[in-house]
């Protein structure tokens, strides 16, 4: 009986670490030279195949542009949209705003 618990006990702290973790990624990069650390990060949800687009996300970043920006899915969103077939798909999205530009002082 204890190993029947222990046993369900490591398939579920598994089975949550999986769906936590990165499954796909895609990232576009358009400034490397970034020395933010604050990285911003909201999940989008796109229903009904895509029908129903997620609204668009501000940014807000001060500088008024975006370092880089990555798309991702884990497991657990995997399997949701599985279950619905693709009528609800999550989806992270997280993005580093770009340092703003000095201003030039004249001499």
């Amino acid at each position: 009986m204890k190993h029947s618990i222990r046993l369900q006990s490591i398939c579920i702290l598994l089975a949550v670490t999986l769906s936590c973790t990165s499954c796909m990624s895609t990232r576009v990069v358009s400034l490397y030279d970034n020395d933010s650390v604050v990285k911003n990060t909201k999940t989008t949800w796109s229903f009904a195949w895509g029908l129903v687009a997620p609204k668009d996300i501000d940014a807000r970043c001060e500088s008024k542009r975006m370092s880089s920006a990555t798309n991702s899915t884990n497991l657990g969103y995997i399997l949701l949209s599985t279950v619905t077939l693709g009528i609800v798909v999550p989806q992270k999205i997280e993005w580093e705003c770009a340092p703003p530009d000095p201003e030039i002082e004249e001499l």
